[in-house]
This record gives structure tokens, C-alpha cells and sequence, in this order.
């Protein structure tokens, strides 16, 4: 969200990942449940200006993947307390990717011990 919505001072920590998919250095993946969540924010929490242009924009980055079922039903039976967080991990915990990125990692120490959670700095810092 902080680089559709241009968030400062947070869109400078992830406006790198751009660079490194546009030099073909990485590839990056949103879980399905993200895309959803990044369409009503975009929308409807921050009526951002051309959001539809911005969307379409940063999904040419981005390759969607879906846990499906499966990610559902683990997340319902961990120990994240916010759910649709607990999605977005197993989804890419399932789709085994080499680890997991957020600006609030915090959300994500339910699973850091079993699978990499970064913030964009952490990333970048290694």
C-alpha cells in the first residue's frame, strides 16, 4: 500500500523492489487476499486519486498467488490474531517462497521462527 498511495516516508524502503523486478533480479508475489484488500483501501479507506491507474500500475510488478483453501484453513488454526495476516504468510509459506515482507512484522510473529518475515529495511540492510 505504501507504494500505490506514495505513503511517506515509507514508500522510499520499498520503491527499490520496483528497481530489482525491473532488472529482472527478483520477482515479486501478492497473495490473492492482498490484491482484495489493496483494491478497497486504495478505494474506499483512502479514495486515492486515479486508484484504478495506480493499481493496474503496481500489478505489473507483481505475479498473484492464492493459498486457496489450504492457507485459509491453517491461518483459522494458528495463532495469528489477525487472520487475513495469517493468510497472506501461508500463502507464501505454501507457495515457498524465500521469505515474507511487511513494514509491520510485528503482525507477523506468530510465524517469523518458521518462515522469514522482513521489513523492507531489514531486506535491503542484508
Amino acid at each position: 500500500m505504501d507504494l500505490i498511495a506514495n505513503r511517506n516516508p515509507f514508500v522510499q524502503d520499498s520503491l527499490p523492489f520496483l528497481t530489482l523486478v525491473e532488472e529482472g533480479k527478483v520477482k515479486l508475489f501478492v497473495s490473492e487476499v492482498s490484491v482484495g484488500t489493496l483494491i478497497y483501501l486504495s478505494f474506499e479507506r483512502y479514495k486515492l486519486i486515479d486508484a484504478k491507474g495506480k493499481l493496474l500500475h503496481f500489478m505489473e510488478f507483481c505475479d498473484v498467488i492464492s493459498g486457496g483453501k489450504e492457507a485459509f484453513s491453517i491461518s483459522m488454526n494458528s495463532d495469528f490474531r489477525d487472520k487475513e495476516d495469517g493468510i497472506q504468510y501461508f500463502t507464501a509459506k505454501i507457495h515457498q517462497m524465500d521469505f515474507f515482507i511487511s513494514r509491520d512484522i510485528t503482525d507477523f510473529s506468530s510465524g517469523k521462527e518458521k518462515f522469514p518475515v522482513l521489513s523492507p529495511k531489514d531486506f535491503f540492510a542484508s
